[in-house]
């Protein structure tokens, strides 16, 4: 049995980020948004890690458009990429267009693009591609503005994606969780929900943005010399509330790192009220930025190199010299991945004197995304007749998928990328097919697979080293003489003598074979031969890159 409304997600289920999930009517599909995820350790050499752009080019003609829940990188980062592939319109709010289109700028994109605007305040739209559906959106509760489920009408039911979501009571914009809307959709009928289950393992709820800015005021008042607040640039809520603090504290908010004013400059075109420019100074601006009275919100809470918090800590940022009288407040959560740049950031601001907080040691941030009795709260309001969790590790999903069965829906299903299955409002959640994904990689300015980018060989590299054998050959008929000079990067060789010892055991093999070998056999036997020597005397076998040059005159 098969249905016309299917899902696939192509990232994002079974691992934290890079969100995107087709949702396909009678033949046509919409992309709920469109993220990427950064590269782990054997993906280092890339710049980001994109989903299966070449399944996207396959189904091209099926693709309708995208739908942008909010603006974090893990649901718009890959937008540009995948307009590469497929020209479609792209519904969002304005603040989250205003993101992307400053991303498509960056990328280098040059094509038009159809923007359509969709928040709460439009109501219902009805799509020109899929005029059966209907899309609109609830307004929720997350760490930057303009955050937003989609409800898709269908002539099966609606279908509720959350998209990132907690409960907050006190949001910092004034901009609540539309509890009411959440209620009257469930009293309408929810169909299919998919929800934010990157906190299902974690019981309660979340704090509010409101206490942790309680929390850094008071600690920024009893500190009697400069503060320093590392945070997100797109967390707009809490720099709104580093500027209230600064204002009750009587200190100087200065704003370092260049993402902050992006994400300002785009708040404000958007219309959303925001940090005015006389609230704060950047620091590139400020003659001298030691002063005892200065609260300064800073960028790199990753322990990114390039961020402006480990170049303080390092001693190589132009304008912020860390010492004994700092407070540095860590108000971020660490992504898995970044625990060894962020504790060798420490480090290095505690050998500077500083004085250090951590979250792991107060209450000095809070998630965007809900815990168990916020999710409860979701499913108690919408009462979804499907329940699939989306966004987040497989155990994620799984123990959000209890939390279902335990507010009694009965048709439940954990997927993962690539798991397409179709919705029935008689037959709940239909399994359908397995979609292999390839994951794709942005590297400079190429986007391809692994083979692509070449990122097996650069693992190689990474492990083995490599040599260079630059052979030169007189021969004739029956034999030549070699002359072989190698050259190694990032393998041991003992002071030169394996390259010396490889070199001679190369020349010797390559003179005794008869008939004389060609270039292409050079190039083999010097593979097998370099390689044999650095087995034997260091258990690693390095890339082998031989040139061959024959030179003229006899044997």
């Amino acid at each position: 049995m098969t249905s016309p409304l299917t899902i696939l997600p192509l990232g994002g289920l079974g691992e934290i980020g890079m969100n995107g999930l087709l949702v396909g009517w009678r033949g046509k599909r919409w992309l709920i948004d469109c993220g990427i995820m950064f590269p782990n350790d054997a993906e280092a050499s890339t710049e980001l890690v994109l989903p299966d752009l070449e399944f996207i080019r396959r189904i091209a003609p099926e693709l309708a458009g995208i739908v942008l829940t909010h603006g974090h990188e893990d649901h718009i980062g890959a937008v540009a990429p995948v307009l590469n592939v497929k020209a479609m319109p792209v519904y969002g709010s304005p603040f989250t267009l205003g993101l992307v289109k400053r991303k498509l700028a960056e990328r280098g994109y040059t094509g038009r693009v159809d923007f359509r605007d969709l928040q709460p305040s439009t109501g219902t739209v009805r799509p020109p591609e899929t005029p059966e559906l209907t899309f609109r959106f609830l307004r929720v509760t997350h760490s930057l503005p303009d955050c937003a489920s989609l409800v898709i009408g269908t002539p099966h039911g609606n279908v509720l994606h959350t998209g990132d979501f907690k409960i907050d009571a006190e949001p910092m914009d004034g901009e609540h969780f539309d509890r009411a809307g959440f209620q009257a959709l469930g009293d309408q009928g929810v169909l299919l929900l998919l929800s934010d289950s990157t906190n299902a393992q974690v019981p309660g709820r979340t704090r509010s943005e409101r206490a942790v800015v309680e929390t850094l005021r008071e600690r920024v008042g009893a500190w009697p010399g400069r503060v320093l607040i590392s945070l997100f640039a797109s967390n707009l809520h809490r720099l709104r509330g580093l500027a209230e603090i600064a204002k009750t504290t009587n200190r100087r908010l200065v704003v370092a790192g260049r993402s902050f004013h992006s994400y300002l400059a785009t708040a404000r075109d958007a219309g959303i009220p925001s940090l005015d420019p006389s609230q704060y100074t950047a620091i590139d601006d400020l003659q001298d930025a030691s002063g005892d009275d200065l609260l300064v919100a800073v960028t790199g809470s990753q322990g990114e190199p390039r961020g402006a918090l480990w170049r303080a800590a390092t001693g190589e940022h132009p304008s912020l010299r860390i010492g004994p009288r700092d407070l540095v407040m860590l108000s971020s959560r660490i992504i898995p991945g970044n625990e060894r740049g962020i504790f060798e950031m420490v480090n290095h601001l505690s050998r500077r004197g500083a004085t250090v907080v951590q979250p792991f040691a107060a209450p000095i941030h809070t998630s965007g995304h809900a815990r168990q009795d916020e999710l409860r709260e979701m499913l108690a309001l919408v009462r979804p007749k499907c329940f699939v969790p989306v966004h987040g590790e497989y155990a994620f999903l799984v123990d959000h998928a209890k939390l279902g069965r335990e507010a009694g829906i009965k048709h439940i299903r954990v997927i993962e990328n690539g798991d397409e299955v179709g919705i029935d409002p008689t037959d709940g959640i239909l399994p359908l097919r397995n979609v292999p994904l390839t994951t794709f990689y942005l590297d400079g300015t190429i986007t391809g697979d692994a083979e692509t980018v070449g990122l097996p060989q650069r693992q190689k590299l990474h492990h083995n080293g490599l040599v260079a054998a630059h052979v030169r050959l007189k021969r004739s008929t029956q034999r030549v003489r070699a002359t072989v000079e190698l050259q190694s990067r990032g393998i041991f060789t003992e002071d030169g003598k394996l390259l010396d010892s490889a070199a001679d055991e190369l020349a010797d093999t390559l003179g005794a074979r008869r008939p004389a070998p060609t270039d292409a056999d050079v190039e083999d036997i010097a593979y097998e031969v370099v390689r044999r020597v650095f087995r034997r005397a260091t258990g690693k076998k390095p890339t082998v890159v031989t040139f061959v040059v024959t030179e003229p005159g006899a044997v």
